[in-house]
């Protein structure tokens, strides 16, 4: 029991500190940031709130700003910063967290009479092998960051091809959006958002680098250095075993072998990603030539 409620409060710590501190209140500066397409959003109490917007594809077209976000959980939203998200006119939250994640977490929202839906697509959980590895890791301690990183392999190559349902169901929700804005994330929107991502982007004709380079910013949301040595501390104490703050870091950051590790598995199990897009996600020509008239300008 002691393992297990020791493992909670890790995990709930692990979002807090990569996330930025909450910032209760929207000033005008942030607000006019938001008023104008941007990248990375000035959404302080949401870690890795950013537009997969601006991104041109292979024949020269760009994907429309303001339609498809990502992002991390919504569990430390500020009241102040409604202002800011409500403004951006986001129609549909698409949530890849587990079970036990959205109950750890609770997503809020104040904006009463402008209530997003909620769609739950849940990825990963304690049924997944990866999970259940990593979860075994933290409660143990005593790992390298070799082992750590070797489980994050891992889930990049597990997730596309066991969880293929959820990211057709997201392609659906987006193909349905009417060209309201949605918003896809998990708890800190870097890996299974990442892969979620990637495949949007895949499936808009968007060059690789391009797709690499975007999931490559979840890097600028944090201090590695600084992070990786207090979750150190944190799991040390946790655990009893002494923590190398070095084997922190594959849990904080994002690397470009994760990536390429989801796409090797897919060109090994279909060939290719248009094969995957259309086999595994359902992604036929023609859903795919709507794809692009929903989010391409």
């Amino acid at each position: 029991m002691r393992n297990h409620l020791s493992l909670i409060l890790s995990i709930k710590l692990l979002v807090g500190l990569i996330a930025p501190p909450v910032v209760w209140g929207a000033d005008e500066l942030q607000l006019a940031v938001v008023a104008e397409p941007t990248r990375i959003l000035a959404i302080k109490s949401i870690i890795n709130f950013r537009d997969i917007g601006g991104y041109v594809t292979v024949d020269g077209r760009s994907i429309a700003w303001r339609k498809i976000f990502r992002s991390g959980d919504f569990s430390r939203f500020s009241p102040k910063e409604q202002a800011v998200v409500s403004a951006l006119g986001i129609a549909t939250v698409i949530d890849l967290r587990s079970d036990k994640e959205r109950v750890r977490g609770p997503s809020l929202w104040y904006d009463e009479a402008d209530q997003p839906d909620i769609i739950l697509l849940p990825i990963g959980g304690g049924a997944a092998d990866w999970s259940s590895k990593l979860s075994r890791q933290l409660q143990e301690g005593g790992f390298s960051r070799e082992e750590i990183h070797a489980t994050f392999i891992e889930m990049y190559a597990a997730i596309p091809l066991e969880n293929m349902a959820e990211y057709s169901a997201l392609f659906t929700q987006i193909l349905a959006s009417d060209d309201a804005p949605i918003l896809v994330h998990c708890t800190a929107g870097k890996d299974r958002t990442g892969i979620a991502a990637a495949l949007i982007l895949s499936a808009l004709d968007v060059p690789r680098v391009t797709i690499m380079e975007d999931f490559m910013l979840t890097n600028d949301a944090i201090d590695v250095e600084l992070m990786s040595k207090m979750l150190a501390s944190i799991f040390s104490k946790s655990s009893d075993h002494e923590i190398d703050p070095i084997a922190i870091e594959p849990m904080l950051i994002v690397q470009p072998i994760f990536l390429e590790t989801a796409f090797a598995a897919i060109d090994a199990e279909y060939g290719s990603m248009d094969n995957y897009l259309q086999d595994a996600l359902g992604l036929t020509a023609a859903r795919r030539a709507q794809l692009k008239k929903v989010l391409l300008d």
